[in-house]
C-alpha cells in the first residue's frame, strides 16, 4: 500500500515507523529541515520537503497513485486542504488530524463531506474518551473494548499482598472466562503460558466479556473502588471535553478542574455544566490544601506540559488521592515516569495512531490497539474463509511468536475460547500480537497461504 504522510511531527512520525515496519510505501511530506533529517536517519521512508497543500509537492510524492493520505500536522486548515487536494487526484482514503472544535460542531455545515475527508481524529478527543473509560474501571491502567462494546480488555497490575503474585498461569481460578492475552514486566511485553508464574508489578491484560469483567475481577482479586470526587488539572480541551463526557455519563459525580488561565476558566465554566471550575496554578501546594484535592478519588492531570502533570500528579499522590493518572506527550519519558508511582500514563501521539491504524490496514481488520509504544497490537478482524487457521482448533494452529486469540465473537455470542476451541469463516476475534509477527498474523485469518 501507498501511504503518504503530511507532517512528521509526534503523530505523523509514530504513523510512519509503524507502516515502515510493515513494508509499505511511506512517503512524508515535511516542512522543517530539523524533522525532515530524524525521519532520514532513522526510517526507510521517502522524505519530500515541502507543503502538504502544493500540488507539486504532492505531485512529487505521487499522489496520483496512493492509497491513503494521512494529514497530521498542526494546522488544521492545512490537513483539511491537503485532504481535499487528495480526493482530487484520486486518492482513496483520506484522514485529517482536526484538534479545532469549531470544524467538528458545526451545525448544518458537514466539513467533513464538504472536504472530502474519510476520517477527521481529534487527538484531544480521543484522549478524553480514553481517561473516561478509565474513570469507569479505576482500578485498571488501561480500558479498551471490542466486538461492539461486548468484550472488554483491562490493563491491571500485580501489587504487593495480591493473592496472584507466585502463582502460574495454569493454577489460577478460571469458574468465570478469561484470558491474560499478554504480560507487561520490567518494559518488556511476554504472551504468557500455562507454567509462567505472575511477580509482583507485572501488568496483565485481561480480556473477558464486558457483562462478566467485574465479576472476573473479583475472582482474581482486584478490588473495584467507586469514584465519586474527580480533580482534573487543565482546563485545555482534553480537559473540557473529559468533564463532557463526564457529566453526560455521571451526572452525580463531582468534577473541579484547575485551571491557570483566568480567560479558559471563564469560557469553559459558561460552557460546562456540573462542574467546579477553579482558577489558579495546580503546582500550587496550599491551592491543592485548600481545594481538599486530598479527597480526591482520582487526580488527572492533562495540562500541555508534561513536567506540570507529573510534578503535580506525584504531590496528588503524596497529599492521599487514590489514584493518578496522567497525560504524557513525549515518549521516551514514559519508561521512567512509570517508575515513580503514577497510576495510568497515557499518551495521545499512541492513542491517535491507533485509531487511523484501523483505516489503514486491509477492510477485514475492525480495529487495532497499541501497546507498549508501538511493540505491539490487539487486531480485531473477521476471520475469511480458506484462510489456515479456519476450520482448526486453536492448539493445532502454529501461531506466529508472541501471538494469542483472546476472545472470538460468532454472531451475536462472545466466547473465550480455550485450545480446543475452533475457528470458523467470519468469526470476529479479538488477536494480540507483538510487532514483528503482525504480518503472519493476518495472513494466518485473512489469507488462503500458509504461513511461513
Amino acid at each position: 500500500m501507498k501511504v503518504i504522510i503530511i507532517g512528521a511531527g509526534k503523530v505523523g512520525y509514530s504513523i510512519a515507523h509503524l507502516l515502515s515496519g510493515e513494508n509499505h510505501d511511506v512517503v512524508v511530506i515535511e516542512q522543517s529541515q530539523e524533522r525532515q533529517e530524524i525521519l532520514e536517519e532513522n526510517l526507510d521512508v521517502q522524505v519530500i520537503c515541502g507543503s502538504g497543500s502544493s500540488t507539486s509537492v504532492l505531485e512529487a510524492a505521487g499522489v496520483r497513485g496512493a492509497d491513503m493520505l494521512l494529514a497530521v500536522t498542526e494546522f488544521d486548515e492545512l490537513n483539511m486542504v491537503s485532504c481535499l487536494l487528495g480526493k482530487k487526484y484520486g486518492v482513496k482514503t483520506t484522514v485529517a488530524r482536526v484538534r479545532n472544535p469549531e470544524y467538528l460542531e458545526v451545525k448544518d455545515i458537514s466539513f467533513k463531506e464538504a472536504m472530502g475527508i474519510d476520517l477527521i481524529i481529534n487527538p484531544e478527543r480521543v484522549t478524553a474518551i480514553e481517561i473516561a473509560q478509565i474513570v469507569g474501571h479505576p482500578e485498571a491502567m488501561n480500558v479498551d473494548y471490542y466486538a461492539m462494546g461486548k468484550v472488554q480488555m483491562l490493563e491491571l497490575e500485580i501489587k504487593k499482598n495480591s493473592s496472584l503474585i507466585g502463582k502460574k498461569i495454569r493454577e489460577l481460578d478460571t469458574s468465570v472466562p478469561y484470558n491474560i492475552i499478554c504480560i507487561e514486566r520490567q518494559q518488556k511485553i511476554l504472551v504468557p503460558r500455562g507454567d509462567d508464574v505472575l511477580e509482583l508489578g507485572d501488568h496483565i491484560n485481561i480480556m473477558a466479556r464486558t457483562t462478566e469483567m467485574r465479576e472476573v475481577e473479583r475472582m482474581l482479586g482486584f478490588h473495584t473502588p467507586r469514584v465519586e470526587h474527580i480533580t482534573i488539572l487543565g482546563g485545555g480541551r482534553t480537559g473540557f471535553y473529559l468533564a463532557q463526557i463526564l457529566e453526560r455519563q455521571r451526572p452525580d459525580l463531582q468534577i473541579k478542574i484547575i485551571e491557570k488561565e483566568l480567560l479558559r476558566a471563564r469560557q469553559i465554566s459558561q460552557k460546562l455544566k456540573h462542574t467546579l471550575v477553579i482558577h489558579g496554578d495546580g503546582s500550587d501546594y496550599q491551592l491543592l490544601q485548600e481545594e481538599n484535592i486530598a479527597s480526591s478519588d482520582l487526580f488527572i492531570a492533562v495540562t500541555d506540559d508534561d513536567k506540570i502533570n507529573v510534578l503535580c500528579s506525584l504531590i496528588a499522590r503524596n497529599m492521599g488521592v487514590k489514584k493518578t493518572v496522567c497525560q504524557i506527550k513525549r515518549t521516551e519519558v514514559i519508561p521512567l515516569v512509570e517508575q515513580i508511582g503514577i497510576d495510568a500514563i497515557l499518551n495521545p501521539r499512541m492513542l491517535t495512531a491507533g485509531v487511523i491504524l484501523k483505516y489503514v490496514r486491509r477492510g477485514d481488520i475492525i480495529s487495532v490497539t497499541i501497546f507498549g509504544d508501538d511493540r505491539a497490537e490487539m487486531l480485531e478482524l473477521l476471520a475469511q474463509p480458506g484462510a489456515a487457521a479456519i476450520n482448526k482448533e486453536l492448539r493445532h494452529i502454529k501461531f506466529p511468536l508472541g501471538s494469542v486469540v483472546g476472545a472470538v465473537m460468532r454472531k451475536e455470542e462472545v466466547i473465550i475460547p480455550d485450545g480446543n476451541f475452533r475457528i470458523m469463516p467470519h468469526d470476529r476475534l479479538m488477536v494480540f500480537s507483538i510487532l514483528k509477527s503482525i504480518h503472519k498474523t493476518e495472513r494466518l485469518f485473512l489469507d488462503g497461504g500458509k504461513i511461513n
